[in-house]
């Protein structure tokens, strides 16, 4: 009330001001011309209300103006009477004037104020159909659903001052302290964001958005459920070729092994079959079960590495020890070297599938190396790492080939030297479980190396350095 009142006074107060500014210019241009023809000045003082305040005080004006000049310059002076009809035409004129004026005025000021009210509203529009343009390319660029709604809250908390905005997908829960719930219209699932008010937070604009959010929102989920089907449909794709691929090599590495051992079971049947030929079948039986055995044995370990079942059993381990015990394991002539330094930490790892990763690399460095030259297995402590590299001078493998060495199947340097694909595989499973890591160094002409690192950790206390062990067959230390 006291702020209508205080209005209606500073209104009232300017009317009063422009009629008393439109009457001292008349005073003071009355030695000139009539005081009825200089009326029209008041008219500038009705077109000022006008503008400023609308069309009742306007018309307001108009009156007080024409009786004003009636009073003060139409004879008789002051008083509101008027002695000539020409006076009277005049001043009806003058009141005509001035509600038309006032009137015209007015209309245009309502048509600016709305036109000025529209500007606003479409800046308004383009405020927000940039913010829901920039939100939805944030959006897109984002990859996971949580990442996804982060941004959407985060430019949503910054175009409405708010502290913070967050958006989750999830039946309504109580706001934490400071935080209001919006509901989001979303078709796909229950939206709520949760808006930690701030001192220039704007409600109606976060009311606004509600429903174009909720569609940011359904794209987003929609796209997650999309990579979700194009991930599974993809990794039934691998798994199917992957699954054809080891049913082709199982196949092929299986039917060789069997097929010996069948022939030379029925060999053995043959009356005819001397004491020498029954040894070498026997032998070779004996071999091809052997084969036959370590393929079984290899695919087992390949099906626990692929299922992360390897459960290493960790503990303190001499990989000099492991070294040499896999070396003399190989019943091979072939020669190795072993210069591994005495002094060699000793690394927390489960020494039994670490013997089997050795006896995999010497034996895969034995059958690419020619036959006088020795396998090399040297190695050395880093700051962080303990390694250990086994080394052949055979042909190397080709570098289109060398990102696939450690994959299951994959036979790098051909397939005619035999062997089932499996050993680096193994390998690497092996090493990666027990904290290590296996990299590949081959030349095209002068042979590979394969390094196993293990990180440096703290000695056990009163830990002696390893004796030097008697020489294996085969193994020159």
């Amino acid at each position: 009330m006291w702020a209508s009142l205080r209005s209606a006074g500073v209104i009232a107060a300017e009317i009063v001001a422009a009629i008393a500014i439109a009457t001292g210019i008349i005073a003071a241009l009355e030695p000139t011309a009539p005081a009825v023809g200089l009326g029209i000045i008041y008219l500038l003082a009705v077109l000022a209300i006008a503008i400023r305040r609308g069309e009742l005080p306007a018309l307001i004006t108009s009156v007080l103006s024409v009786l004003t000049l009636n009073y003060l310059f139409v004879t008789p002076r002051h008083h509101l009477s008027i002695s000539h009809s020409r006076d009277v035409v005049e001043l009806v004129v003058l009141l005509i004037a001035s509600v038309v004026v006032g009137r015209l005025a007015s209309i245009a000021r309502q048509r600016t104020a709305e036109a000025e009210d529209r500007a606003l509203v479409a800046s308004a529009h383009e405020r927000e159909a940039k913010l829901l343009a920039d939100t939805a390319a944030a959006t897109l660029a984002r990859t996971s659903l949580s990442e996804q709604l982060e941004s959407i809250g985060n430019r949503m908390a910054t175009a409405a001052g708010a502290d913070s905005v967050r958006i989750a997908i999830e039946s309504p829960a109580d706001p934490a302290p400071g935080e209001e719930t919006v509901p989001l219209p979303s078709r796909r699932a229950s939206t709520w964001m949760y808006v930690a008010t701030g001192s220039g937070y704007d409600r109606d604009l976060v009311e606004r958005l509600a429903g174009p959010v909720a569609g940011l929102v359904d794209v987003a989920v929609e796209r997650e459920q999309v990579a979700r089907r194009a991930a599974d449909a993809e990794a039934a794709n691998r798994a199917e070729i992957a699954k054809t691929a080891i049913l082709h090599a199982i196949s092929h590495d299986l039917r060789s092994p069997i097929t010996a051992i069948r022939t030379g079971a029925s060999a053995l049947r043959t009356p005819a079959v001397t004491a020498t030929e029954r040894a070498d079948l026997i032998a070779s039986i004996d071999a091809e079960s052997a084969r036959l055995a370590k393929l079984v044995d290899d695919l087992l370990d390949l099906s626990r590495i692929e299922a992360g079942a390897v459960a290493p059993q960790a503990d303190w381990c001499d990989l000099q020890d492991v070294a040499v015990s896999a070396a003399g394991r190989l019943s091979t002539g072939h020669p190795i070297e072993i210069s591994l330094p005495s002094d060699l930490p000793l690394v927390r790892a489960d020494a039994a599938q670490l013997e089997r990763v050795f006896s995999n690399l010497i034996e895969n460095a034995i059958k690419f190396s020619p036959p006088a030259t020795p396998v090399q297995i040297t190695g050395g402590t880093g700051p962080a790492w303990v390694t250990v590299r086994v080394i052949d001078h055979g042909r190397g493998i080709p570098r289109e080939h060398r990102l696939r060495i450690f994959e299951p199947f994959f036979r790098g340097r051909g397939s005619g030297t035999g062997g089932s694909g499996l050993g680096l595989a193994i390998c690497r499973g092996f090493v990666e479980a027990n904290g290590g890591r296996i990299a590949l160094q081959s030349d095209i002409e002068h042979g590979t190396s394969f390094a196993v690192s293990f990180p440096v950790v703290a000695q056990p206390p009163g830990e002696q350095a390893p004796a030097v062990l008697p020489s294996t067959t085969g193994v020159e230390r």
